[in-house]
């Protein structure tokens, strides 16, 4: 249901009531001394984003049932990560969002005479000029989060994010705007990946992968076996190995590609929309193990296969001062 401010103010003595934000410290293990914010949109849908982990989200739930996927890590601040190899999965909470980058995506390797760890460092990097608006005068009520990300350092990469996300009373969307500049004299690699994470109990064996993107393959052997279900889901089974498929984006001109996942049982499904010309490639990643129980949809510029191998595929740069947009948004359906 969509209301005006008006509306809103004669049925509450205040907003908090039925749409939102609230903004908290993590008090407890690795995670402690992190900032929070929840997000109440008003009709069911609630997030968290973490300022302090590249704004990602966290948590997700859609009129109670989680969406999500929480690794065995838990939530964990910045200090923590590990750059080394396959160290980052030491941090990786998963969450609704972790994004994946900037110079380096994917598997561990050594490029251009640097020793990369998995997925880059981006999502370990906290927001800088960090805000929180709720703005009532909008033509429907919307919650606005915005913050500045940078990765530098002295003789290498200055590279900053500028990322807004929104959301809109009564609308179960978050749109995610990503502002990506180089503001070096040297272009840089630049690899970017939006690791979407869907978990139990939105995730089971009732849950249909569906896209209109088009499939190119499987990303190896083990992925080979699991081909012919790609686009279901099963129950957990002890020492399932990972499976990971590639999908090209496409669209009408003008529309948006999708991918996402619906599950019947309980009528309820989420598709991830963004534009082809700006992430090329839609990864899908499956592991049914126990405890790694999770479904990711992963909208990106490369492969996950590490900065080297992507040459062999075409390397994307961003060039000196050039900026970069990606533009995403969530809609649980």
């Amino acid at each position: 249901m969509i209301i005006s401010k008006n509306d809103i103010f004669r049925y509450t003595g205040d907003v908090s009531q039925v749409f939102g934000t609230k903004q908290y410290i993590f008090a407890e293990g690795k995670a402690r001394g992190m900032r929070g914010v929840d997000i109440n949109n008003g009709s069911g849908l609630m997030f968290t984003v973490l300022p302090d982990r590249a704004m990602d989200i966290s948590l997700l739930s859609y009129k109670g049932i989680n969406f999500s996927y929480i690794t065995k890590a838990g939530l964990a601040a910045p200090e923590y990560y590990d750059d080394k190899g396959l160290g980052w999965l030491k941090t990786f909470t998963a969450g609704f969002l972790t994004t994946c980058g900037l110079t380096q995506a994917g598997s561990p390797c050594e490029s251009d005479g640097e020793i990369l760890g998995q997925h880059g460092e981006i999502s370990t990097v906290p927001a800088e000029e960090f805000c929180v608006e709720t703005d009532l005068d909008a033509e429907v009520p919307e919650i606005r989060i915005s913050g500045k990300l940078r990765t530098g350092r002295i003789f290498g990469d200055n590279i900053w994010v500028k990322r807004e996300m929104k959301v809109r009373y009564g609308e179960n969307r978050i749109y995610i705007n990503d502002i990506v500049e180089n503001r070096s004299g040297e272009k840089r690699p630049y690899m970017v990946l939006y690791h979407f994470n869907l978990g139990y109990p939105f995730l089971d064996e009732n849950t249909e992968f569906v896209t209109n993107a088009g499939y190119v393959r499987p990303r190896d052997d083990e992925a080979v076996k699991g081909e012919s279900w790609r686009e279901g889901f099963q129950r957990p089974e002890n020492g399932f190995k990972e499976q990971v498929f590639y999908y090209d984006s496409k669209a009408e001109p003008g529309m948006t590609c999708y991918a996402g996942l619906y599950n019947e049982q309980l009528g309820m499904g989420v598709n991830i929309h963004v534009k082809p010309e700006q992430l090329p490639k839609i990864i899908q990643w499956k592991t049914a193990a126990y405890g790694d129980y999770a479904q990711g949809i992963e909208p990106a510029n490369c492969y996950p296969e590490g900065r080297e191998k992507q040459k062999e595929y075409g390397l994307e740069y961003i060039e000196p001062f050039e900026t970069k947009t990606q533009e995403i948004y969530v809609e649980i359906v």
